[in-house]
């Protein structure tokens, strides 16, 4: 009980924890780089283009995203380019159905798809609650701080903090919650038919040799 709590908590092997946690502080460099990049740029470099800078700062972060599904996949032994492509697939249909915008769906709603991949994928792969939701908190709090067409962006920098907070746990107990559990019970299905089909496989050796001498007499036609 002990230790499935903690492979619960925790993970099932401790060194792909630590890759998941470090895949979660690069992506949270990468977050708050659309706060510190535009506001270094502004105040050493030129004001006129921190608005440039945040834009780019943005399309790095969702380039750090789409890089972690292939990091976190390959990690735990996934083919990386089937959950890619089921997302960009579930883009390209919302762009083609116009239901948001293009900005909309490079900054907000391919993050939010790619992080809940990211979840799943590292819930299958090692369970571990606390570093796959730490996937989505602590990125989404960076981020939400400075994004692109945040709905923060008129807000004081107090209250964008207090708006990325909040937004990251409410995200975090949505996508979050729901990728995690998906991952973990496609996990356990894929080792529950592994466990069936290991055990239909040794199922001949479990014969004894004078059962098979039993089994083989009483198949043996009758001389009388």
């Amino acid at each position: 009980m002990t230790n499935s709590v903690r492979r619960f908590v925790i993970g099932r092997d401790r060194t792909l924890t630590r890759r998941v946690l470090l895949v979660t502080a690069v992506l949270t460099v990468t977050a708050f780089g659309t706060l510190a990049v535009p506001t270094f740029w502004a105040e050493y470099i030129s004001p006129s283009g921190a608005e440039t800078m945040r834009m780019a700062a943005a399309g790095g972060f969702v380039l750090s995203v789409v890089a972690a599904v292939y990091v976190v996949a390959t990690t735990g032994g996934i083919n990386p380019y089937v959950p890619t492509a089921a997302v960009f697939v579930v883009l390209t249909s919302y762009g083609v159905t116009g239901i948001v915008s293009e900005s909309q769906l490079v900054f907000f709603v391919a993050p939010a798809i790619f992080l809940g991949i990211l979840v799943a994928l590292s819930a299958y792969a090692n369970d571990g609650a606390i570093a796959s939701l730490s996937i989505v908190f602590f990125p989404v709090s960076g981020y939400l701080i400075n994004a692109p067409y945040g709905v923060g962006g008129s807000f004081s920098m107090l209250n964008r903090l207090r708006f990325a907070l909040l937004f990251s746990i409410l995200f975090t107990f949505s996508i979050g919650i729901a990728g995690f559990l998906i991952g973990s019970i496609i996990r356990r299905l894929v080792d529950y038919a592994e466990r069936l089909s290991v055990e239909d496989l040794t199922q001949p050796d479990m014969i004894g040799p004078e059962e098979s001498t039993e089994l083989s007499g009483q198949h043996e036609p009758n001389d009388e």
